[in-house]
């Protein structure tokens, strides 16, 4: 096994590029012949050093620890061409081969390599099931990019962090690859390019994650949960308009921050999300989310109850949603309106087992609205303490 300089000419420009190509020397019926092994694109590294890079391969392959060399660069070249080589190599067993079975020494393995697949396998069972893939193809999204993007997306949910810890999560820790297929060139600026693309159709895909969860799990939608939250940067962010200073629910004021709308259903699936800039007014935000919801999802139930905080629920939004037939549950951001004459006629509707009441109620019917007042045990306790 030995490397080999191989110089290509291109046509239109009449530039020659240089390539190392792994090769080892076989037997055949016509005599010897070189065997491509791998392409090992254009290293880095002076001519003296290739065999020094062909023995730590071939050191690897053969689990011979002592040819691995002392250059770490070289070492490190030597691992990723051993992975690729792997990766290149491995096949799936057709269904109709026989299995064939011997015994081994157990003790005689040594393991390498070691990664986790079990939440991966979840993951992409779900992603599977959600006709993720087809959806992306719709797009026109290219099949060699969509691994990239299932591993960004698998990433944040089995091990959140950057872009730079996603990619070093896949590519060490990780056997994602081993159920999508690994993409053509996997790099970081690949999987920032896939998040630019995966929000650029984020409308899109909201609707169709929300019908498919609708059609999976049986879900009624009738009742509906908004609120919002935000996140700060501790960077300048010169180069984002929506990032602006607010006030922070983190208590980082001093930081540039952007708002995130949410609508939910009473399962906790997501329906529709908006990024807003970091100084939203949190009452203008209620029409803009459910103008965007009825518009991407138009088949929604009907008799929808939209559920929101005193901090959303002015008399403007309360107007809106009467008018969009939208019912809703809010807190009363008024004077009290219940007396002490209604205190007496509150009804129990949860006991503990001593009979002791835990949370008691009463109504009120107005002619457009119904006042409901709770009292909660649990939540006069914890205001005494």
């Amino acid at each position: 096994m030995y490397i080999k300089k191989v110089a290509k000419r291109n046509k239109d420009s009449d530039t020659v590029y240089e390539y190392l190509h792994l090769v080892e020397n076989v037997r055949t019926p016509l005599g010897p012949r070189q065997r491509l092994i791998l392409n090992l694109g254009s290293l880095d590294i002076s001519p003296e050093q290739y065999k020094e890079l062909a023995n730590c391969i071939e050191g690897i392959l053969q689990g011979q620890l002592g040819l691995f060399s002392p250059d770490p660069k070289i070492e490190k070249l030597a691992k990723q061409a051993v992975q690729r080589i792997f990766s290149k190599t491995s096949e799936v067993t057709p269904d109709d081969q026989s299995p064939e079975y011997a015994q081994v020494d157990i003790a005689s393995f040594d393991s390498s390599e070691i990664r986790m697949i079990g939440p991966e396998h979840v993951c992409h069972s779900i992603w599977e099931e959600f006709l993720l893939t087809d959806k992306l193809l719709e797009f026109g999204v290219s099949l060699h990019v969509i691994p990239t993007i299932e591993m960004l997306v698998v990433g944040r949910l089995v091990s959140p962090g950057s872009e730079r810890h996603t990619f070093a999560w896949a590519c060490q820790n990780s056997a994602i690859f081993e159920l999508s297929h690994p993409p053509l060139k996997p790099s970081l600026s690949a999987l920032c390019r896939a998040g630019d693309l995966l929000f650029r159709h984020k409308d899109t895909l909201e609707a169709h994650l929300s019908r498919r969860e609708r059609d999976l799990f049986a879900l009624p939608e009738k009742i509906c949960f908004f609120d919002l939250t935000n996140t700060y940067f501790e960077g300048e962010m010169r180069n984002n308009s929506k990032a602006k200073h607010g006030r922070s629910k983190e208590k980082r004021s001093d930081c540039k921050l952007l708002t995130l709308a949410l609508i939910i259903d009473s399962d906790g699936f997501a329906k529709y999300s908006q990024v807003f800039d970091g100084n939203q007014y949190e009452g203008k935000t209620l029409g803009t989310m459910i103008e965007s919801l009825e518009k991407s999802r138009p088949d929604l139930a009907k008799d929808r109850t939209v559920v929101m905080d005193a901090g959303i629920a002015t008399a403007d939004n309360l107007a809106d949603l009467q008018g969009r037939n939208w019912q809703y549950i809010v807190v009363n951001r008024g004077n009290d309106p219940f007396e002490l004459d209604d205190l007496p006629k509150m009804t129990a509707i949860r006991t503990d087992r001593q009979g002791e009441v835990q949370v008691e109620v009463v109504r009120r019917q107005e002619p457009s609205e119904t006042l409901l007042l709770c009292r909660s045990k649990g939540r006069r306790d914890k205001e005494n303490r």
